[in-house]
């Protein structure tokens, strides 16, 4: 498992639990430039809690997505979900280079509750103290049998993994490609999916850990239902702040105002957990993305209730896109969509 090494990429895949997002990403100059980019539905069931339950469909689905992003292409960029693998930064002893790999598998060996022999292990320096002759390090570790889950149902589509990554860290990466990050001393990136939220907490720019949040895209799908004139449909549109004028405001106004504060409630505990594990005042930088980003009124309950600045995530603020991309779409909507995908691809573009 290769998760920081640098490579040269094509296809940037973000398998979810509803949708496949495929982009296609180039460089020219300094400048990452969205080439293409593709979302094919998952049948129902083939993809539950990261875990592959149907590969032959869920290997169509993601040939469909490449295909429509380059038909000629088989390499692809892939991430495990964050809840797949078990992560943790550790305080070590500088240390030589050719003896890391060692020292962190000794660590993994106290922390893990796995056998080693059934996993990968990787790590990345994030800082080092030459003073305090101290480093934090980046610690993964992802079991065998699924990463070998997500190589064999690629093999079955006919594609190549040259890199397998995690969602959560695709999402930082492609926050720092976005924003002058260095600027919040302490900063957290809400992912909202359909099954879970997960929360990558950044403190001076810098990867710190990480959390998942129950409440997710299904329970505002489900507070939504008391509207009794919308359909399916009609439900998750309003999530993404497509409203018909006709509809009751106070009676959907009540629903959402339930909706996020049950979602600010449990943000503000993660939070917590944030700011006690490493003495952390006050949170700068909220910033919301996923399929559930835009929910209306989201942002100002959040700030009410956590006190920071809240955003949603604009992978588009320094990336470039191709003009007939966006023809039919919004690309500050489609872009926390993608955001997961594209953070693949600039990895290794």
């Amino acid at each position: 498992m290769q998760i920081f090494r640098k490579q040269e990429s094509t296809i940037g895949l973000d398998i979810g639990s509803s949708m496949i997002k495929a982009v296609k990403m180039t460089v020219k100059g300094k400048i990452n430039i969205l080439e293409s980019y593709a979302l094919e539905p998952i049948a129902e069931g083939a993809v539950q809690s990261g875990e592959i339950r149907d590969p032959s469909s869920l290997a169509q689905s993601t040939l469909n997505a490449v295909s429509r992003c380059d038909a000629h292409l088989k390499d692809v960029v892939i991430a495990l979900p964050n809840y797949a693998i078990l992560s943790d930064v550790l305080t070590m002893n500088l240390t030589p280079e050719k003896e890391m790999r060692e020292a962190v598998m000794i660590e993994a060996e106290q922390m893990s509750a796995f056998d080693l022999n059934d996993v990968e292990i990787d790590y990345s320096v994030l800082e080092r103290d030459e003073t305090a002759k101290k480093m934090k390090v980046l610690m993964v570790v992802a079991k065998n049998d699924i990463i070998l889950s997500y190589i064999d149902f690629l093999g079955e589509a006919g594609l190549r993994p040259i890199k397998i990554d995690v969602d959560l860290f695709a999402l930082t990466n492609i926050f720092h490609h976005n924003y002058d990050f260095e600027k919040y001393k302490s900063c957290v990136l809400l992912n909202i999916g359909t099954e879970s939220t997960v929360a990558a907490f950044l403190r001076n720019g810098i990867y710190h850990s990480s959390r998942d949040i129950s409440v997710a895209g299904t329970q505002f799908l489900r507070e939504l239902e008391s509207v009794t004139d919308l359909t399916a449909i009609q439900r998750h549109n309003v999530l993404q702040g497509d409203i018909r004028p006709d509809l009751d405001p106070d009676t959907l106004t009540e629903s959402l105002n339930n909706a996020n504060t049950s979602f600010s409630n449990a943000v503000s505990v993660a939070l917590s957990y944030f700011q006690a594990s490493d003495a952390v005042g006050k949170i700068d930088l909220i910033v919301l993305t996923g399929g559930y980003a835009w929910v209306p009124g989201l942002i100002n309950v959040l700030e009410l209730r956590t006190g920071a600045e809240v955003i949603i995530l604009d992978p588009f603020n320094k990336v470039k896109f191709k003009e007939e991309l966006m023809e039919s779409s919004d690309p500050k909507k489609i872009g926390t969509i993608l955001s997961v995908a594209m953070g693949l691809a600039a990895r290794s573009v």
